[in-house]
Parts: structure tokens; C-alpha cells; sequence
């Protein structure tokens, strides 16, 4: 009995070794894991590998509101995102066109640093892109005319003899149908075959998000009923140092690429679609640069970053002053640099502002596949079949350093 009595509690004290041990474990595993949690989520890192004390989290969920009518009578949607590092992003369902970026710089100032104009009747009757959508096909058409299995489309020519951006109404000009998903904004148009020339029906969604991480994340995807080009993107102007600032001259602006497609006097793709290095020439973007230095030399031009599908580091847009800075990355082959130099001079904006062409207007870098690409044998393909999805993800990534 004795003998049994002692082997009893030799077992219970090997046990409460063990849960001891085990209880131990856990909690040093438990502040293991609050630790990393506390030093993780109240930092972000940028792409250069910089902390800054800006939170992520949970998804941020968008609002909507009215934003007044078009002409025809139908309602325009506002839609709001803000994070939870004061970032405020709104879209209109005119144009699927992105009104106001607010961001704060490295002393927490907040700004807007988006053009744009304060009513949708505004944006209707100006029709400067501002912002918005641009499709069917992004950039210039040279003839307004392609050719697609042997049969010849002449769509609308409304520059010249070319089209630019669509057409005259292009994407920028439609109502989309807009809807709240979750923590992200769908916008659809139903471009009906025929529409500008073009054909097909062509069914477009651009899908935005903002992130607790600073991402300002574009989706887009679309389907057709026939073969058409296809070139969908978005353009919005920036200034970092405030929408009504001007002296966006004063930008540092980084291309992270070594070949750019020279053009011609209609701002077209010379010859059949071709590539240059920029080496030695005033396209060398590829080291941060003075916007100033290049702003009256680079009129429009698109840097060629290899296939589509992956996704790509393009360019960072800073100012040195401030601290703001925009990261591009998308998965599309090219991207348009574009200083305003065809924008209206004396052009009122929201918020009291004038806008005008170069250093008074603002810095587009707009993703897109190379221009005029269903006319450019040496371009990559750019027509989408009714068997075929059109998918591209553009991300604008926002930091203060």
C-alpha cells in the first residue's frame, strides 16, 4: 500500500512538472505572439525599406452619398473611403472618376492633392479626363481605324484624323452603374456595339479599394460579344504639394525603366511600334528627377516595362518639401507620362483653384498597354475575344518619408 501510495504521488508530481512546463510555454508563446503584433501593426514599411508610424488593420469600408445629376436627369453616387492614416479617397459614378485624394504630408498636413472640380455637372460639361475613366481605348488610335480578322472599323475621329481616349464620349463621359461590395466600389458600363465605332458589347467593371496600407488599388475587367481593342485605365492628376499649389514642377519623378516608344509630330508610335532606349536621352527618368528639367521636352510619352500579367514597380512620384510621395505598380506593359501641357489655361477647379497646362496643372502616370497597339505589328496584342476576360490591376501606393 505504502509502495503504491508513493508511485500515486510520484505521477502527480511528474504531472504538475508537465502542465507547469506546458503552462509556461504558453504564455511565453502568447507574449511572443503580442509582441510582434504591437511592433507590426502601428508600422508600415515603404518600398525603401523605411518605417513610419502609420496603422494597418482591418478592411476599410466605403460610404455613399448623392453627388447631384447629369444633364439627362439620372443621379451621380459619391462613394468615400478613409483609412486609418487619414487618407481620404472619393469616386463619382460620372466617368468612374476619382475626385479627391487626401493625404497628410511628414508634418501631418492634410491636403488634397488630386485635380478635380466640386459638381458633377462640372465634370460633365468640361470634359478634361480629369480623373476619370478612359476607354474603350486609352491614348491615341492613329486613322481612327483598325482592322480585326480581315474586316475594317472606322471609329470616331476626335483629334484630327485620329481618336484620342475613346472618342468624343468616351468612358470619362458615361454613367456608370455603381454599387458598394464589401470593402471595395464596383462601377459597370455596357458599351453597346457600335458605340464610337467600336464593336461589341462591351461590358467593363472597374473595381477600387483602399487599404489600410496606403494602397489605392484599380481593378478592371471586362468581357465582349466580338473582337475589339481594348486599352482601359484612368486619368487622374496629381500634385503633391495640393491641388491649387501649382509648382508641380518642383516634383522628384523616378521611371523604372530603360526603354521608352518614341513618337511622331501627332504624338503617335512612330513606323510600326517602336522601342528606344533612354539612355542619353531626356526619357532617362530612371533616377529621380526634377519635373522641371524635363516638363517642356516630354509633352506625352509611355515606357514599355515588358509582358502583361505581372506586376511591376513603375515609378514613385515625390516631393522633396513636403515628404509625399506615390509609388505606381501595375500589372499592365506600359505607362503614360503626361505633365498637362494640352490643359486649358485658366481652368477653375474645385476649391477655388485655376489649373493650367505644365507647371500649373498636374502629373499623370497612367498605366495602359502600348498606344495604338491593334495598329502596331510590333506591338503586343491588344484585342480582346468573346472568349476572353480583360483583367489589369493598377495600385497607387501612398507615403510621407
Amino acid at each position: 500500500m505504502s509502495d503504491l501510495s508513493t508511485e500515486v504521488n510520484s505521477v502527480c508530481s511528474r504531472s504538475r512538472i508537465i502542465v507547469g512546463v506546458l503552462t509556461a510555454v504558453g504564455v511565453v508563446a502568447i507574449v511572443v505572439v503580442l509582441v510582434v503584433y504591437f511592433a507590426t501593426s502601428n508600422n508600415t514599411h515603404d518600398s525603401s525599406g523605411k518605417t513610419s508610424a502609420w496603422k494597418e488593420g482591418d478592411a476599410v469600408i466605403p460610404t455613399e452619398e448623392p453627388f447631384g445629376e447629369i444633364k439627362d436627369g439620372r443621379k451621380v453616387k459619391r462613394f468615400t473611403f478613409t483609412n486609418n492614416n487619414n487618407i481620404t479617397v472619393r469616386i463619382i459614378s460620372y466617368g468612374a472618376t476619382i475626385t479627391d485624394i487626401l493625404m497628410p504630408d511628414k508634418n501631418g498636413a492634410i491636403l488634397d492633392i488630386s485635380l478635380g472640380f466640386n459638381t458633377a455637372a462640372e465634370y460633365e460639361d468640361r470634359h478634361t479626363y480629369i480623373g476619370a475613366a478612359l476607354g474603350r481605348i486609352t491614348e491615341r488610335l492613329k486613322g481612327a481605324s483598325f482592322t480585326i480578322d480581315g474586316v475594317e472599323y472606322n471609329v470616331s475621329a476626335n483629334e484630327g484624323q485620329n481618336q484620342v481616349h475613346g472618342g468624343f464620349y468616351g468612358f470619362d463621359s458615361k454613367l456608370f452603374d455603381a454599387k458598394i461590395k464589401g470593402n471595395k466600389v464596383e462601377m459597370t458600363y455596357v458599351s453597346p456595339n457600335g458605340e464610337e465605332g467600336f464593336p461589341g458589347e462591351l461590358t467593363s467593371v472597374f473595381s477600387f479599394q483602399l487599404t489600410n496600407e496606403n494602397e489605392l488599388i484599380l481593378d478592371y475587367r471586362a468581357t465582349t460579344t466580338k473582337a475589339t481593342p481594348i486599352n482601359l485605365s484612368n486619368h487622374v492628376y496629381f500634385n503633391l504639394e495640393g491641388h491649387k499649389a501649382g509648382k508641380n514642377g518642383d516634383h522628384l519623378l523616378s521611371v523604372f525603366s530603360d526603354t521608352y516608344v518614341p513618337i511622331d509630330e501627332a504624338f503617335l508610335p512612330k513606323g510600326n511600334g517602336e522601342l528606344a532606349t533612354v539612355n542619353g536621352t531626356i526619357f532617362d527618368l530612371q533616377n529621380p528627377t526634377l519635373v522641371r528639367k524635363v516638363i517642356n521636352d516630354i509633352i506625352v510619352s509611355c515606357y514599355s516595362f515588358g509582358d502583361r500579367g505581372t506586376r511591376k514597380h513603375v515609378a514613385r512620384l515625390e516631393n522633396p518639401t513636403n515628404g509625399r510621395y506615390i509609388d505606381v505598380f501595375t500589372t499592365e506593359p506600359g505607362l503614360d507620362v503626361y505633365f498637362s501641357s494640352h490643359m486649358k489655361p485658366k481652368l477653375y477647379g474645385k476649391d477655388g483653384a485655376m489649373y493650367g497646362p505644365f507647371e500649373d496643372g498636374g502629373v499623370c502616370l497612367i498605366p495602359m498597354q502600348l498606344p495604338s497597339g491593334v495598329n502596331m505589328p510590333n506591338f503586343p496584342d491588344t484585342i480582346l475575344r468573346p472568349e476572353e476576360i480583360y483583367t489589369q490591376r493598377t495600385i497607387y501606393k501612398f507615403g510621407v518619408k
